[in-house]
């Protein structure tokens, strides 16, 4: 009995074993995309500890000065100026890095899941090749395209939920013990249901037939039919992975007040760290679609071979 609850345990890690060696089958493709996995992590990082954390700091102590101060003086009209100045900045910067986190997330996706993909079917492709044969063939992009944008939409409603829910029990519940704990299973939900999404989009690059809502259909059958402990140990795993880089990046913030080297220095172990996190979840989404469907696969061919050999015998 204790055989077989090891072996069920161990094929419940099993994809996530393929998914860490899946790089191995062709670094020449997983090195370049790790490296632009990591460029916009890095790009971002930069922009926030140069220019957004300044602009904020500037107007916090300004608008802090601004209290003390006569609004009839030259010098109010002058600071008030310089306040409105650097919000505008800071407005534009923030919008021109949100433009480039969606639009490198899409990149970032569609490049990691093809390769990913690729990889595991047994093609080795260069990162050019990956380009030109695969993802700018035929109509291989809208799929994912759709899928990814779906989901993304999806993933801001339900944060927009969690947040009116939280804001709801906090003002009925009277005591923020018990609102946390009413607010824990939507939460747990909506980390569930954000790695459906992941898998959505493998799905969607490795099946031609399936983009959006049948997508995300198939992916929400495959995690909750087909392979649900492997899907919730995904879940876990994914979530806690995602966790290992934090420490780090508020280590990286600390120390860019202190010594600008040191901090730029950790932010970019950060980003490298990042990309390397987001590259393993990508794989393990993807491993874990293949290997669900090849799980099924193997049910359904057992499943009709019985009747016929028992009719034979």
């Amino acid at each position: 009995m204790g055989t077989k609850a090891k072996a069920t345990s161990s094929s419940c890690l099993s994809f996530l074993k393929d998914a860490l060696l899946l790089p191995t089958r062709n670094a020449k493709l997983f090195v370049p995309v790790f490296l632009l996995l990591t460029i916009p992590l890095l790009l971002l990082q930069a922009t926030n500890v140069f220019c957004i954390q300044p602009l904020t700091t500037g107007i916090l102590l300004r608008a802090n000065e601004i209290k003390n101060m006569d609004p009839s003086s030259p010098d109010y009209a002058k600071l008030m100026t310089e306040i409105l100045k650097e919000a505008r900045e800071l407005v534009a910067i923030s919008i021109a890095a949100m433009v480039f986190v969606l639009l490198s997330g899409f990149a970032k996706q569609v490049v990691a899941f093809f390769t990913a993909s690729t990889t595991y079917s047994g093609d080795r492709y260069s990162l050019p090749e990956l380009f030109s044969k695969v993802i700018m063939k035929g109509r291989r992009l809208r799929g994912p395209l759709v899928t990814i944008a779906m989901a993304g939409v999806l993933n801001v409603a339900c944060m927009l939920l969690l947040a009116v829910l939280l804001q709801l029990l906090l003002r009925h519940s009277g005591e923020l013990y018990v609102a946390l704990i009413l607010f824990a299973l939507p939460s747990l939900a909506f980390l569930y249901v954000n790695v459906v999404f992941l898998v959505a989009a493998a799905v969607s690059v490795a099946d031609t037939e399936r983009r959006g809502v049948s997508a995300l259909r198939q992916a929400w059958r495959l995690m909750t039919r087909v392979w649900r402990k492997e899907g919730c140990v995904l879940v876990v795993v994914v979530h806690l992975v995602a966790m290992v880089p934090s420490p780090l990046y508020v280590v990286a913030l600390g120390y860019s007040k202190k010594s600008m080297p040191v901090g730029l220095a950790l932010l970019v172990v950060y980003a490298l760290l990042s990309a390397l996190v987001e590259l393993f979840y990508f794989a393990a989404a993807t491993v874990f679609y293949y290997q669900a469907m090849e799980s099924k696969e193997v049910m359904a061919h057992d499943y009709v071979k019985i009747p016929t050999d028992e009719a034979t015998v």
